[in-house]
């Protein structure tokens, strides 16, 4: 599907023009929005519009990384779009030029149409590049929410301890990790991206189209601080979750070794006389039994005690 918004010289909007009507002298510029288009409708871009072929290639490639190629005639943008965290990115093309801006994208963005009303109603102050602005604006602001998501959710498993529940939070931590990382695939080239244009000398600016940029980067900026701040958070919670199965672990360990240590001098005795020779005096004593119990009993409370003194055991308070 095609779209059309153009705005004439005199400053009134027209929608659903034909692309025919864009090249007359009386447009000041305008907006086509190729969105989920045909075959026929992408050779458009070579037959009527006339950009290059590889750029026409870059929009056709699905995972196609963020770039910007600037000319002193064109401004040429891939950006990537997500809307929810478990989506895969789409891309948004755009060619913008002096007097028009062509947006490509294979599948429906809805960002694309949420800008339509704030032109309609104020397209007579607006150019291609403030159109760029916008949308490239809406993308950024898009990622928000996610962001935040996130970030709640991982304060929520800082503040409660929850490294200490099990392991199903460790996935769940390791799964916020991995969208943290996501995101930052996604802002961080397009934070270098904007840098970039804002330092070219080839794009044509005013002072205030160059402001509204500026926040663009600044939001990238902050976005990009926030999801790093979440990874060392995340590889934080990580890491307290490992000290702790660690500390669990050595403490398990020690109790075994306390109960085996303590038993194996009272197992050597047992042994002993449990062997099976005839003429073993303490046998037929007539307080051998009890004699034995005592000293195995005191063996233990020994050391015991032993291990209190060297503070082995105050692992278990």
């Amino acid at each position: 599907m095609i779209k059309t918004l153009a705005v004439d010289k005199k400053g009134d909007i027209l929608t659903d023009v034909s692309l025919e009507r864009l090249k007359e002298q009386d447009i000041a510029w305008y907006w086509v929005d190729f969105d989920t288009p045909t075959r026929s409708e992408i050779n458009l871009l070579t037959t009527f519009f006339k950009f290059h072929e590889l750029l026409i290639e870059d929009c056709l490639t699905l995972l196609q990384r963020p770039k910007i190629e600037i000319t002193r005639q064109q401004i040429f943008l891939v950006s990537h779009v997500l809307k929810n965290i478990d989506d895969d990115y789409e891309t948004l093309n755009m060619f913008v030029g002096k007097n028009y801006i062509v947006t490509f994208h294979l599948s429906h963005i809805r960002y694309v149409n949420k800008i339509v009303p704030k032109i309609l109603q104020r397209g007579a102050e607006y150019s291609p590049l403030h159109v760029m602005h916008m949308l490239v604006s809406e993308i950024v602001e898009g990622y928000i929410p996610i962001i935040s998501k996130i970030e709640n959710r991982l304060d929520e498993i800082e503040e409660t301890d929850s490294y200490t529940s099990g392991s199903k939070i460790m996935d769940e931590v390791f799964d916020l990790r991995s969208d943290l990382l996501k995101l930052r695939r996604g802002l961080l080239p397009m934070r270098e991206l904007i840098h970039r244009f804002l330092v070219s000398r080839r794009v044509e600016m005013t002072d205030n189209d160059r402001k509204y940029f500026h926040d663009i980067y600044d939001d990238l900026v902050q976005q990009t601080e926030i999801i790093e701040a979440n990874r060392e958070l995340a590889s934080d919670i990580r890491e307290n979750f490992m000290t702790y199965n660690s500390l669990k672990s050595n403490n398990i360990m020690m109790t075994l070794t306390v109960i085996s240590t303590i038993f194996l001098p009272l197992t050597f005795i047992v042994g002993w006389y449990g062997m099976n020779f005839k003429y073993m005096p303490e046998l037929e004593w007539q307080y051998g039994y009890y004699l034995v119990v005592a000293i195995m009993l005191g063996i233990a409370f020994g050391m015991l005690w032993f291990f209190k003194k060297k503070g082995w055991l105050d692992m278990f308070k």
